[in-house]
């Protein structure tokens, strides 16, 4: 008697312990189908990798990130003025270099000076234009759904288990061991409902 209460919650923790663990093994392997007899037995991330990708894909464009949200992120004063300086630092680095040496230095800076006034008036205006253009081209053109998708469908399995265990590895362990604390609790209640009966 002494026994089966020791052996009935401890037996019950082993396989429920030894259940969680297979069943979040079954997350990643086989890797490849088995067939046993008229099953066919297939990891879950192998066999749904493309429907994963292109639900991850879809769910990063849609909620995530889209190119709206990276044209609205520099789409800002701040950015036109600091494209706007740069751009007058390159152009003047480029007209002191290019202005004949015989046009004097006082006509010279004149004819930099006024065409950097001139472009730092002009050049917000024009990136605006630009990103509005790129904003258009890109949102026909490029798929954030389909990079993630490709992304995803190109890493090995090894990687993408590696991956989730990575950044899930603390909640898969709590859930092995969850199995082992559910046995032992199912282990208990059937020593009760025995007790009961004899």
């Amino acid at each position: 008697m002494i026994w089966q209460i020791i052996a009935i919650p401890l037996i019950s923790a082993g396989i429920g312990y030894m259940t969680n663990v297979v069943a979040i093994r079954l997350l990643f392997w086989p890797k490849k189908p088995i067939r046993i007899m008229f099953f066919e037995i297939y990891g879950l991330l192998p066999k749904r990798q493309a429907e994963i990708a292109a639900q991850l894909g879809q769910l990063v464009e849609e909620q995530l990130l889209s190119i709206d949200d990276l044209f609205d992120r520099i789409d800002t004063p701040e950015t036109y003025s600091r494209l706007s300086s740069e751009l007058s630092h390159i152009v003047r680095g480029k007209l002191y270099a290019l202005l004949p040496r015989i046009i004097p230095g006082k006509v010279s800076a004149l004819i930099v000076d006024n065409l950097d006034r001139i472009l730092q008036q002009e050049a917000p205006a024009i990136f605006k234009q630009l990103l509005t253009t790129g904003r258009d081209y890109l949102n026909e053109e490029v798929q954030i759904k389909q990079i993630v998708e490709n992304r995803v469908m190109a890493l090995d399995l090894d990687e993408l288990e590696m991956m989730i265990r990575g950044v899930s590895g603390t909640e898969i362990r709590f859930i092995e061991l969850l199995g082992g604390i559910l046995g032992f609790i199912i282990g208990l209640v059937q020593l009760f409902i025995i007790s009961l009966t004899t």
